[in-house]
């Protein structure tokens, strides 16, 4: 196969610059969140022969209630530190420090008055004692260092990736040794507050910068935030309505088969998609007073992104009942639907996240918000009709439904309010979606060649990989070498390339 369709750019020097910071910047990203996505697979595939699906429950329930509390009070401001330029100042880095520690502190005091109205709401009283020890913890770390925000602003993913890797490290440590001590939902309470401290101290260790108290930028921040704010809210009751409902109909056990469910099947893509699409955010932030390159960079990270996770989110769902009897024995055998159906969630949830990023540096906040609303309202509607006829299986079939209205809105307000040509964009779905449906129909209909579930989970997972990517490869040449994964991995192979003979 030729590579003739592969022009690289020649005139513009700072082009190339951005490909490769953005390039680097995934792979650092990709390498930080899968090193600490493997370590806790491996935590949680150990710690379910000790712990059982009541354990999971009652301390997700807690998690939940904290992330409901920390919507209303995440004032978001280390990302609008991110948007104030290349430059802030060190008043208003030390007032994002502020500002966010102060968060801290208030979301702790909330949680701690809330943790006994949500024990009776889960009717599990387990729940209020974790909520308490969680606030502690979360209080903390409000006042952990800025200088990690300036890491990031910076594109130095290095720094995020020895954080988050010590940090798991030290979490599943303790979590694992507490299993073998406690044998129950306390085990899991432990790693967390481990990891609390471990990430604060590291945050001192591995960046210079050293914050100070000071209040006066906030009030430029929180005119940033605010609209971050509103949109971080509308995500959680879109993300998490489901959690809330199911916490409510369920039993403890049916809840924590749906949650850890959630989180196998969302591992793959719920990791992978938002790592490859990361560093955009800076990258476009640089580009912005040239927004038909910002506009290239965005499509052709569409593309890219969306040619891996859906694959991933598809292959899953085809070989869940293999992959949950692996991973978590046969007390979890019951949690393989909800593995399945949050492998297709995490697929669509990502669709557009790159046409996201973009409407958020061009500052269409606002728009954002509203589509988020509107999706929200979309799951409840569905939710409604759907949960009564099939109980928790009704909010996963209500996500997917709202989710792909999302993607809709999406691409709709990106042509509206960026000009980004719909075509364009459609085009990054089409041979990635084709292929992975194909895909699923070949596993799920010719899956059984071997009697052991390893061996047979391997080799499915083999022949979805051969397929996949043969299909990807013919589609690419007859669609004339679109941009996107293929085209970016060729280009920075002969960037390398030419590197090396200079």
């Amino acid at each position: 196969m030729s590579f003739d369709c592969i022009e690289m750019t020649s005139s513009k020097g700072g082009d190339r610059s951005k490909k490769a910071d953005l390039i680097i910047g995934a792979i650092w990203a990709v390498a930080s969140r899968w090193a600490v996505k493997s370590i806790g697979l491996i935590s949680t595939v150990i710690l379910a022969r000790f712990l059982t699906p009541q354990d999971y429950g009652v301390v997700s329930m807690a998690f939940l209630v904290v992330a409901l509390v920390e919507a209303f009070l995440n004032t978001g401001a280390a990302h609008a530190l991110v948007r104030l330029g290349p430059n802030p100042t060190v008043n208003q880095i030390n007032s994002a420090w502020t500002l966010r520690g102060l968060q801290g502190c208030v979301l702790a005091l909330v949680l701690a008055a809330v943790a006994p109205l949500a024990a009776i709401y889960f009717k599990e009283p387990r729940v209020a004692p974790i909520i308490w020890v969680v606030s502690v913890g979360l209080a903390f770390m409000g006042f952990s260092n800025i200088g990690m925000t300036l890491a990031y602003r910076d594109l130095k993913f290095a720094v995020e990736f020895k954080l988050a890797l010590y940090t798991k490290l030290v979490a599943v440590t303790v979590t694992l040794l507490a299993a073998l001590y406690f044998a129950d939902y306390r085990a899991l309470v432990s790693g967390i507050l481990a990891g609390f401290v471990t990430e604060w101290l590291l945050s001192y260790r591995l960046h210079s910068y050293r914050p100070h108290w000071c209040t006066k930028n906030i009030k430029e921040i929180w005119a940033i935030s605010k609209w971050l704010l509103v949109a971080g809210i509308g995500r959680f009751f879109l993300y998490k309505t489901d959690q809330l409902v199911a916490g409510r109909v369920g039993t403890t056990q049916e809840y924590g088969l749906y949650t850890v469910g959630a989180d196998i099947g969302q591992l793959p893509t719920g990791e992978l998609g938002p790592t490859l699409t990361r560093p955009l955010f800076p990258i476009l932030s640089a580009m912005k007073h040239d927004w038909e390159r910002a506009k290239a960079a965005a499509l052709k990270t569409l593309a890219s992104a969306n040619t891996i996770t859906i694959p991933m989110g598809f292959g899953l769902a085809a070989v869940s009942e293999q992959a949950t009897l692996l991973l978590l024995g046969s007390q979890w055998t019951d949690a393989t639907p909800f593995v399945a159906g949050f492998a297709i969630i995490g697929t669509v949830k990502y669709l557009t996240s790159p046409i996201s990023t973009l409407l958020n540096v061009a500052g269409h906040v606002r728009v954002q918000s509203r589509i988020v609303w509107m999706e929200f309202a979309a799951f409840v509607a569905l939710a409604f009709l759907l949960t009564p006829l099939y109980h928790l299986n009704g909010l996963m079939l209500a996500r997917i439904g709202s989710g792909l209205f999302h993607a809709a809105l999406m691409l709709f307000a990106a042509r509206q309010h960026m000009q980004l040509s719909l075509r364009k964009s459609l085009s990054a779905f089409v041979r990635p979606l084709g292929g992975s449906l194909l895909m699923y129909g070949l596993l799920v209909t010719l899956g059984d060649w071997f009697a052991h579930p390893m061996v047979n989970l391997m080799f499915n997972v083999l022949m979805g990989a051969i397929f996949y990517t043969t299909w990807l490869l013919l589609t690419w040449r007859l669609a004339k070498c679109p941009d996107g994964l293929e085209s970016t991995l060729i280009e920075f192979v002969q960037a390398k390339l030419k590197r090396g003979q200079a």
